[in-house]
């Protein structure tokens, strides 16, 4: 499973998240520190694996020395990885890769769910803005972005 480490992660914080009063401050201000945790997990795992694909369907090409020139030149390239990271390195290997992704997310559930997290990443590690997510949404907009991981596979025609 590509995602083990999220699911443990989540599986843990849930039983710890169904204990917590909602009305207590002190326990919204734990849940808040567990989302946190847990965006920035979940985006640094489908960072590795965003790369994985693309170096991945570089080895495809048959040309041991183009094959790693890419990989090296994209070993950088998803760090935050927002739909445009992801679009732009898409067309890079072929509009027509960057077509059927788009056709797939754009303006979908699994495109704001990405957004989503993206942003309370950005707000958990540059500490702007401020983190706008609770476990429960966290838990609804996660399956939604492994589907959109899937759509770049499927785009690339790799999967790991």
């Amino acid at each position: 499973m590509h995602y083990e480490r999220i699911e443990n992660a989540l599986d843990v914080c849930n039983e710890h998240v169904m204990h917590l009063d909602p009305s207590n401050l002190q326990d919204k201000e734990l849940e808040t520190y567990l989302v946190s945790g847990l965006v920035v997990l979940i985006v640094s795992e489908y960072e590795e694996y965003l790369e994985q694909l693309f170096g991945q369907r570089a080895d495809r090409c048959g040309d041991q020395h183009a094959s790693n020139y890419i990989k090296k030149t994209l070993s950088q390239k998803f760090r935050s990885p927002d739909l445009g990271k992801i679009n732009e390195t898409l067309n890079r290997f072929d509009r027509a890769y960057k077509d059927v992704f788009m056709g797939e997310v754009e303006n979908s559930p699994e495109h704001a769910a990405w957004d989503s997290i993206m942003k309370a990443r950005h707000a958990v590690v540059h500490k702007k803005g401020s983190l706008n997510m609770t476990f429960l949404e966290l838990k609804e907009k996660y399956p939604l972005t492994k589907n959109l991981i899937s759509s770049v596979e499927t785009a690339l025609g790799v999967v790991s």
